[in-house]
Formats: structure tokens, C-alpha cells, sequence
């Protein structure tokens, strides 16, 4: 018997556990499950081992994670205890769905925005469920699709990188669908929006370095896909220059896009291209890094360089990471609102489910300046 269960992969050993307490009544929605030691410990089996099955199981929609805090039960698996014992839900059936997609459920924007998400919704008594489009825009309008045919009330999304237009978006929305989208727009579909003010947040932090005295400043974006979100970064970088009356090299910008390339040599490439870049601008003496891989980059390939920063270079990225004020050189950046980005969304979302006829709204949050160490005014 003990060699049986050996065999079974221990991803289904872990969801059956799982389910089994669902069943039981011992673990609900939003629960939170025991760490991935504790876990390790219960099943013999190293952490890493856990934490692939999990990342399975984030997938399957079965559990969701929030970094820095834990592994959760998903609202609609939870809430669905009823049908997994094959019984009728009675009034547990009035629970009104409604779906989140995002690119991945695991990023930490992802889950910030989707906890500012839950807040609203769960007061109005609706349930959310969580879908991961994997950044691929198939696996995405299947879900779209999906979404309708199992009777949500609404959608809130975040789209795949890369997508500038979706005819799935587009037809939920002339049919008056409920769908909000989340932290990009997409051109030719006029639905209701809810973002960061992308293009105001990098104008500022420019205007910032040149108010510092700098007037060679490069813009540094190397990315999957193109976004409109690193698009209005680009806009807003222009516009401080403009406004300041500094004329727009665009030599001295790097918008490079690295799609369908494998993650694993993703970094080291990203490097190499901004510290060739950084050769060819030498007199450079300020960079704004439209996303934190880019600025980690940037700090990388000048510390090759034998670049101090920021003595010799100032950098300022647009986003943060955990754990950043703790780094070598606590970076100087833009911070956007993420929860308020969820609930504001959510807020919408319960408008237009409300009264699907009104008229569509694009709904902008102002970003904030976190100033550290990586940006100082030019010694040059």
C-alpha cells in the first residue's frame, strides 16, 4: 500500500488532500494553507517539490498565492464543496461569480491588484474566480469564452502583453457585457478601464532628474512584448523633455522587445543589450528604466562597466520589487497604487454590472516618487 502511494504524482496527492478538507469543512474560501515546510514535512519531500506542485495547482485554479504572505484557497473551488461531493448547492447557487484574468496570478502586481479586487466584491457578495491567461492570448479568449458560458456576472482583466486589440473584448463589450480592464488599454475597443497614469508617473520622474540637473537622459525599456502601459512611459518621457526644452535624441532611447525568447537566457541578454547601449552613450548621466527588469539591468551592466551609480549615473526605474530598499543600491522609482487599482476596478465593475448601459469610463490613479539611492544630480 505504501508503495501505491509512492506512485501517485505528488500533485495529485496534494490535490486530493486538499479537496478532502474542502469536503470536510475544515478549509474554505481564502483560507490559507499550511507553508510549504510544513507541507514538505507532511508529504517527506523537499520544498522545491512543493513549491512545483503548488505552482500546478495555482494553475488549475485550485489555490492562488500572495507573495510575501502564503497559499490560499481559491474562492471558487471552495465555494463549489457541493458539487465536488456531486450534491445540488441549493442557495450556495446564488453566489454570483465574477472572473479576474491576468497574465500571471503569481506576480506580485497581480496579486495586490486582485486582493484590492476582493475586498469590493465580496462585500456585494460575489465570488472571484481566478484565471491565469499564461500571457498567451489564445489561452485567454478560450477563457473569455468560458467565462460567459459559465454565467459570471462580470469580467475584470488584465491583458496578455502584446495586445493591442481583442475582438473577444470587443464583442463582450458592444454586446454590454460587464468587463473592466486593468492597467493597459487596448486601442479600438472602447470598454471601461481602470490603470496607472503611466505617462504623468514617468513625466514626473524625468522632470525630477532634470530638475537634478540632468539633460542627457536615456529611456531604457527591454520587455517581452510591447504594452500600452511602456508606450505612455515613452510618452511621458518625451513630454518632460519637451516641456523643458530639451530636444528628444532617440538614440539615446532603447525600446527593445525580447518576444518568444526563452526565460532563461532572457537576463544575461538584457544585460548585454543595455550595456551595449550604455558604450554608445557615454556622455549619458541619467537613465529612467520604464520597468524593473530594465533598471536591474542597468544597474548590472554598469556595474561591468565600472559605472558608479549614482555618481556617474543616476537611474530611476518605473515600478518597485520586494525587498528593493534592502538592495545594494536602494533604487529610486515610481510606485503605482495596486491595490487602489483593484478596488477602483472593482468599484467600476459593480457600477456597469449595476447599470450595463452607462457610458464607458477610463479611470486614471496618479502614481507616487519614492526617492533612495540610485539618483543623485551629475558630476559631469
Amino acid at each position: 500500500m505504501k508503495s501505491d502511494t509512492k506512485r501517485i504524482p505528488l500533485y495529485s496527492r496534494i490535490r486530493d488532500y486538499i479537496l478532502e478538507q474542502i469536503r470536510r469543512d475544515k478549509w474554505r474560501a481564502n483560507d490559507q494553507l499550511p507553508t510549504e515546510a510544513v507541507l514538505a514535512g507532511q508529504f517527506g519531500v523537499s520544498r522545491f517539490t512543493i513549491k512545483k506542485a503548488l505552482a500546478e495547482l495555482v494553475e488549475e485554479g485550485l489555490v492562488y498565492r500572495v507573495q510575501g504572505k502564503g497559499t490560499f484557497i481559491a474562492t471558487t473551488i471552495a465555494g463549489q464543496s457541493g458539487i465536488l461531493d456531486g450534491e445540488e448547492q441549493g442557495e450556495e447557487s446564488s453566489l454570483r461569480p465574477v472572473v479576474f484574468i491576468a497574465p500571471s496570478i503569481q506576480s506580485s502586481l497581480s496579486s495586490r491588484i486582485m486582493l484590492g479586487a476582493e475586498e469590493q466584491l465580496t462585500e456585494r457578495g460575489y465570488q472571484i474566480m481566478y484565471r491565469s491567461s499564461l500571457n498567451d492570448r489564445e489561452r485567454e479568449r478560450r477563457i473569455l469564452r468560458e467565462s460567459v458560458r459559465l454565467g459570471v456576472k462580470g469580467i475584470l482583466i488584465f491583458p496578455v502583453d502584446g495586445e493591442s486589440y481583442s475582438e473577444e473584448l470587443l464583442r463582450l463589450s458592444l454586446n454590454q457585457f460587464p468587463v473592466v480592464v486593468i492597467d493597459r488599454y487596448l486601442r479600438g475597443v472602447e470598454t471601461n478601464c481602470v490603470c496607472s497614469d503611466h505617462a504623468g508617473g514617468a513625466c514626473e520622474a524625468v522632470s525630477y532628474l532634470i530638475e537634478q540637473g540632468h539633460s542627457k537622459i536615456a529611456y531604457v525599456a527591454v520587455h517581452g512584448r510591447t504594452t500600452t502601459s511602456l508606450e505612455d512611459r515613452l510618452s511621458g518621457y518625451e513630454r518632460a523633455l519637451a516641456s523643458h526644452h530639451i530636444p528628444i535624441d532617440h538614440q539615446r532611447c532603447l525600446f527593445e522587445l525580447l518576444a518568444d525568447r526563452q526565460q532563461d537566457g532572457a537576463v544575461p541578454e538584457t544585460k548585454a543589450l543595455v550595456r551595449a547601449f550604455l558604450e554608445r552613450n557615454p556622455e549619458t548621466t541619467a537613465v529612467f528604466a520604464a520597468t524593473v527588469a530594465s533598471g536591474l539591468a542597468v544597474l548590472g551592466a554598469a556595474e561591468e562597466l565600472g559605472i558608479r551609480v549614482p555618481e556617474q549615473l543616476s537611474v530611476l526605474f518605473f515600478d518597485d520589487y520586494e525587498y528593493s530598499s534592502f538592495s545594494r543600491i536602494p533604487p529610486s522609482c515610481v510606485v503605482q497604487q495596486e491595490q487602489e487599482i483593484g478596488a477602483e476596478a472593482a468599484r467600476l465593475l459593480l457600477s456597469v454590472m449595476d447599470d450595463p448601459s452607462q457610458e464607458r469610463k477610463k479611470v486614471l490613479l496618479p502614481t507616487r516618487l519614492v526617492l533612495r539611492k540610485s539618483t543623485a544630480p551629475p558630476t559631469r
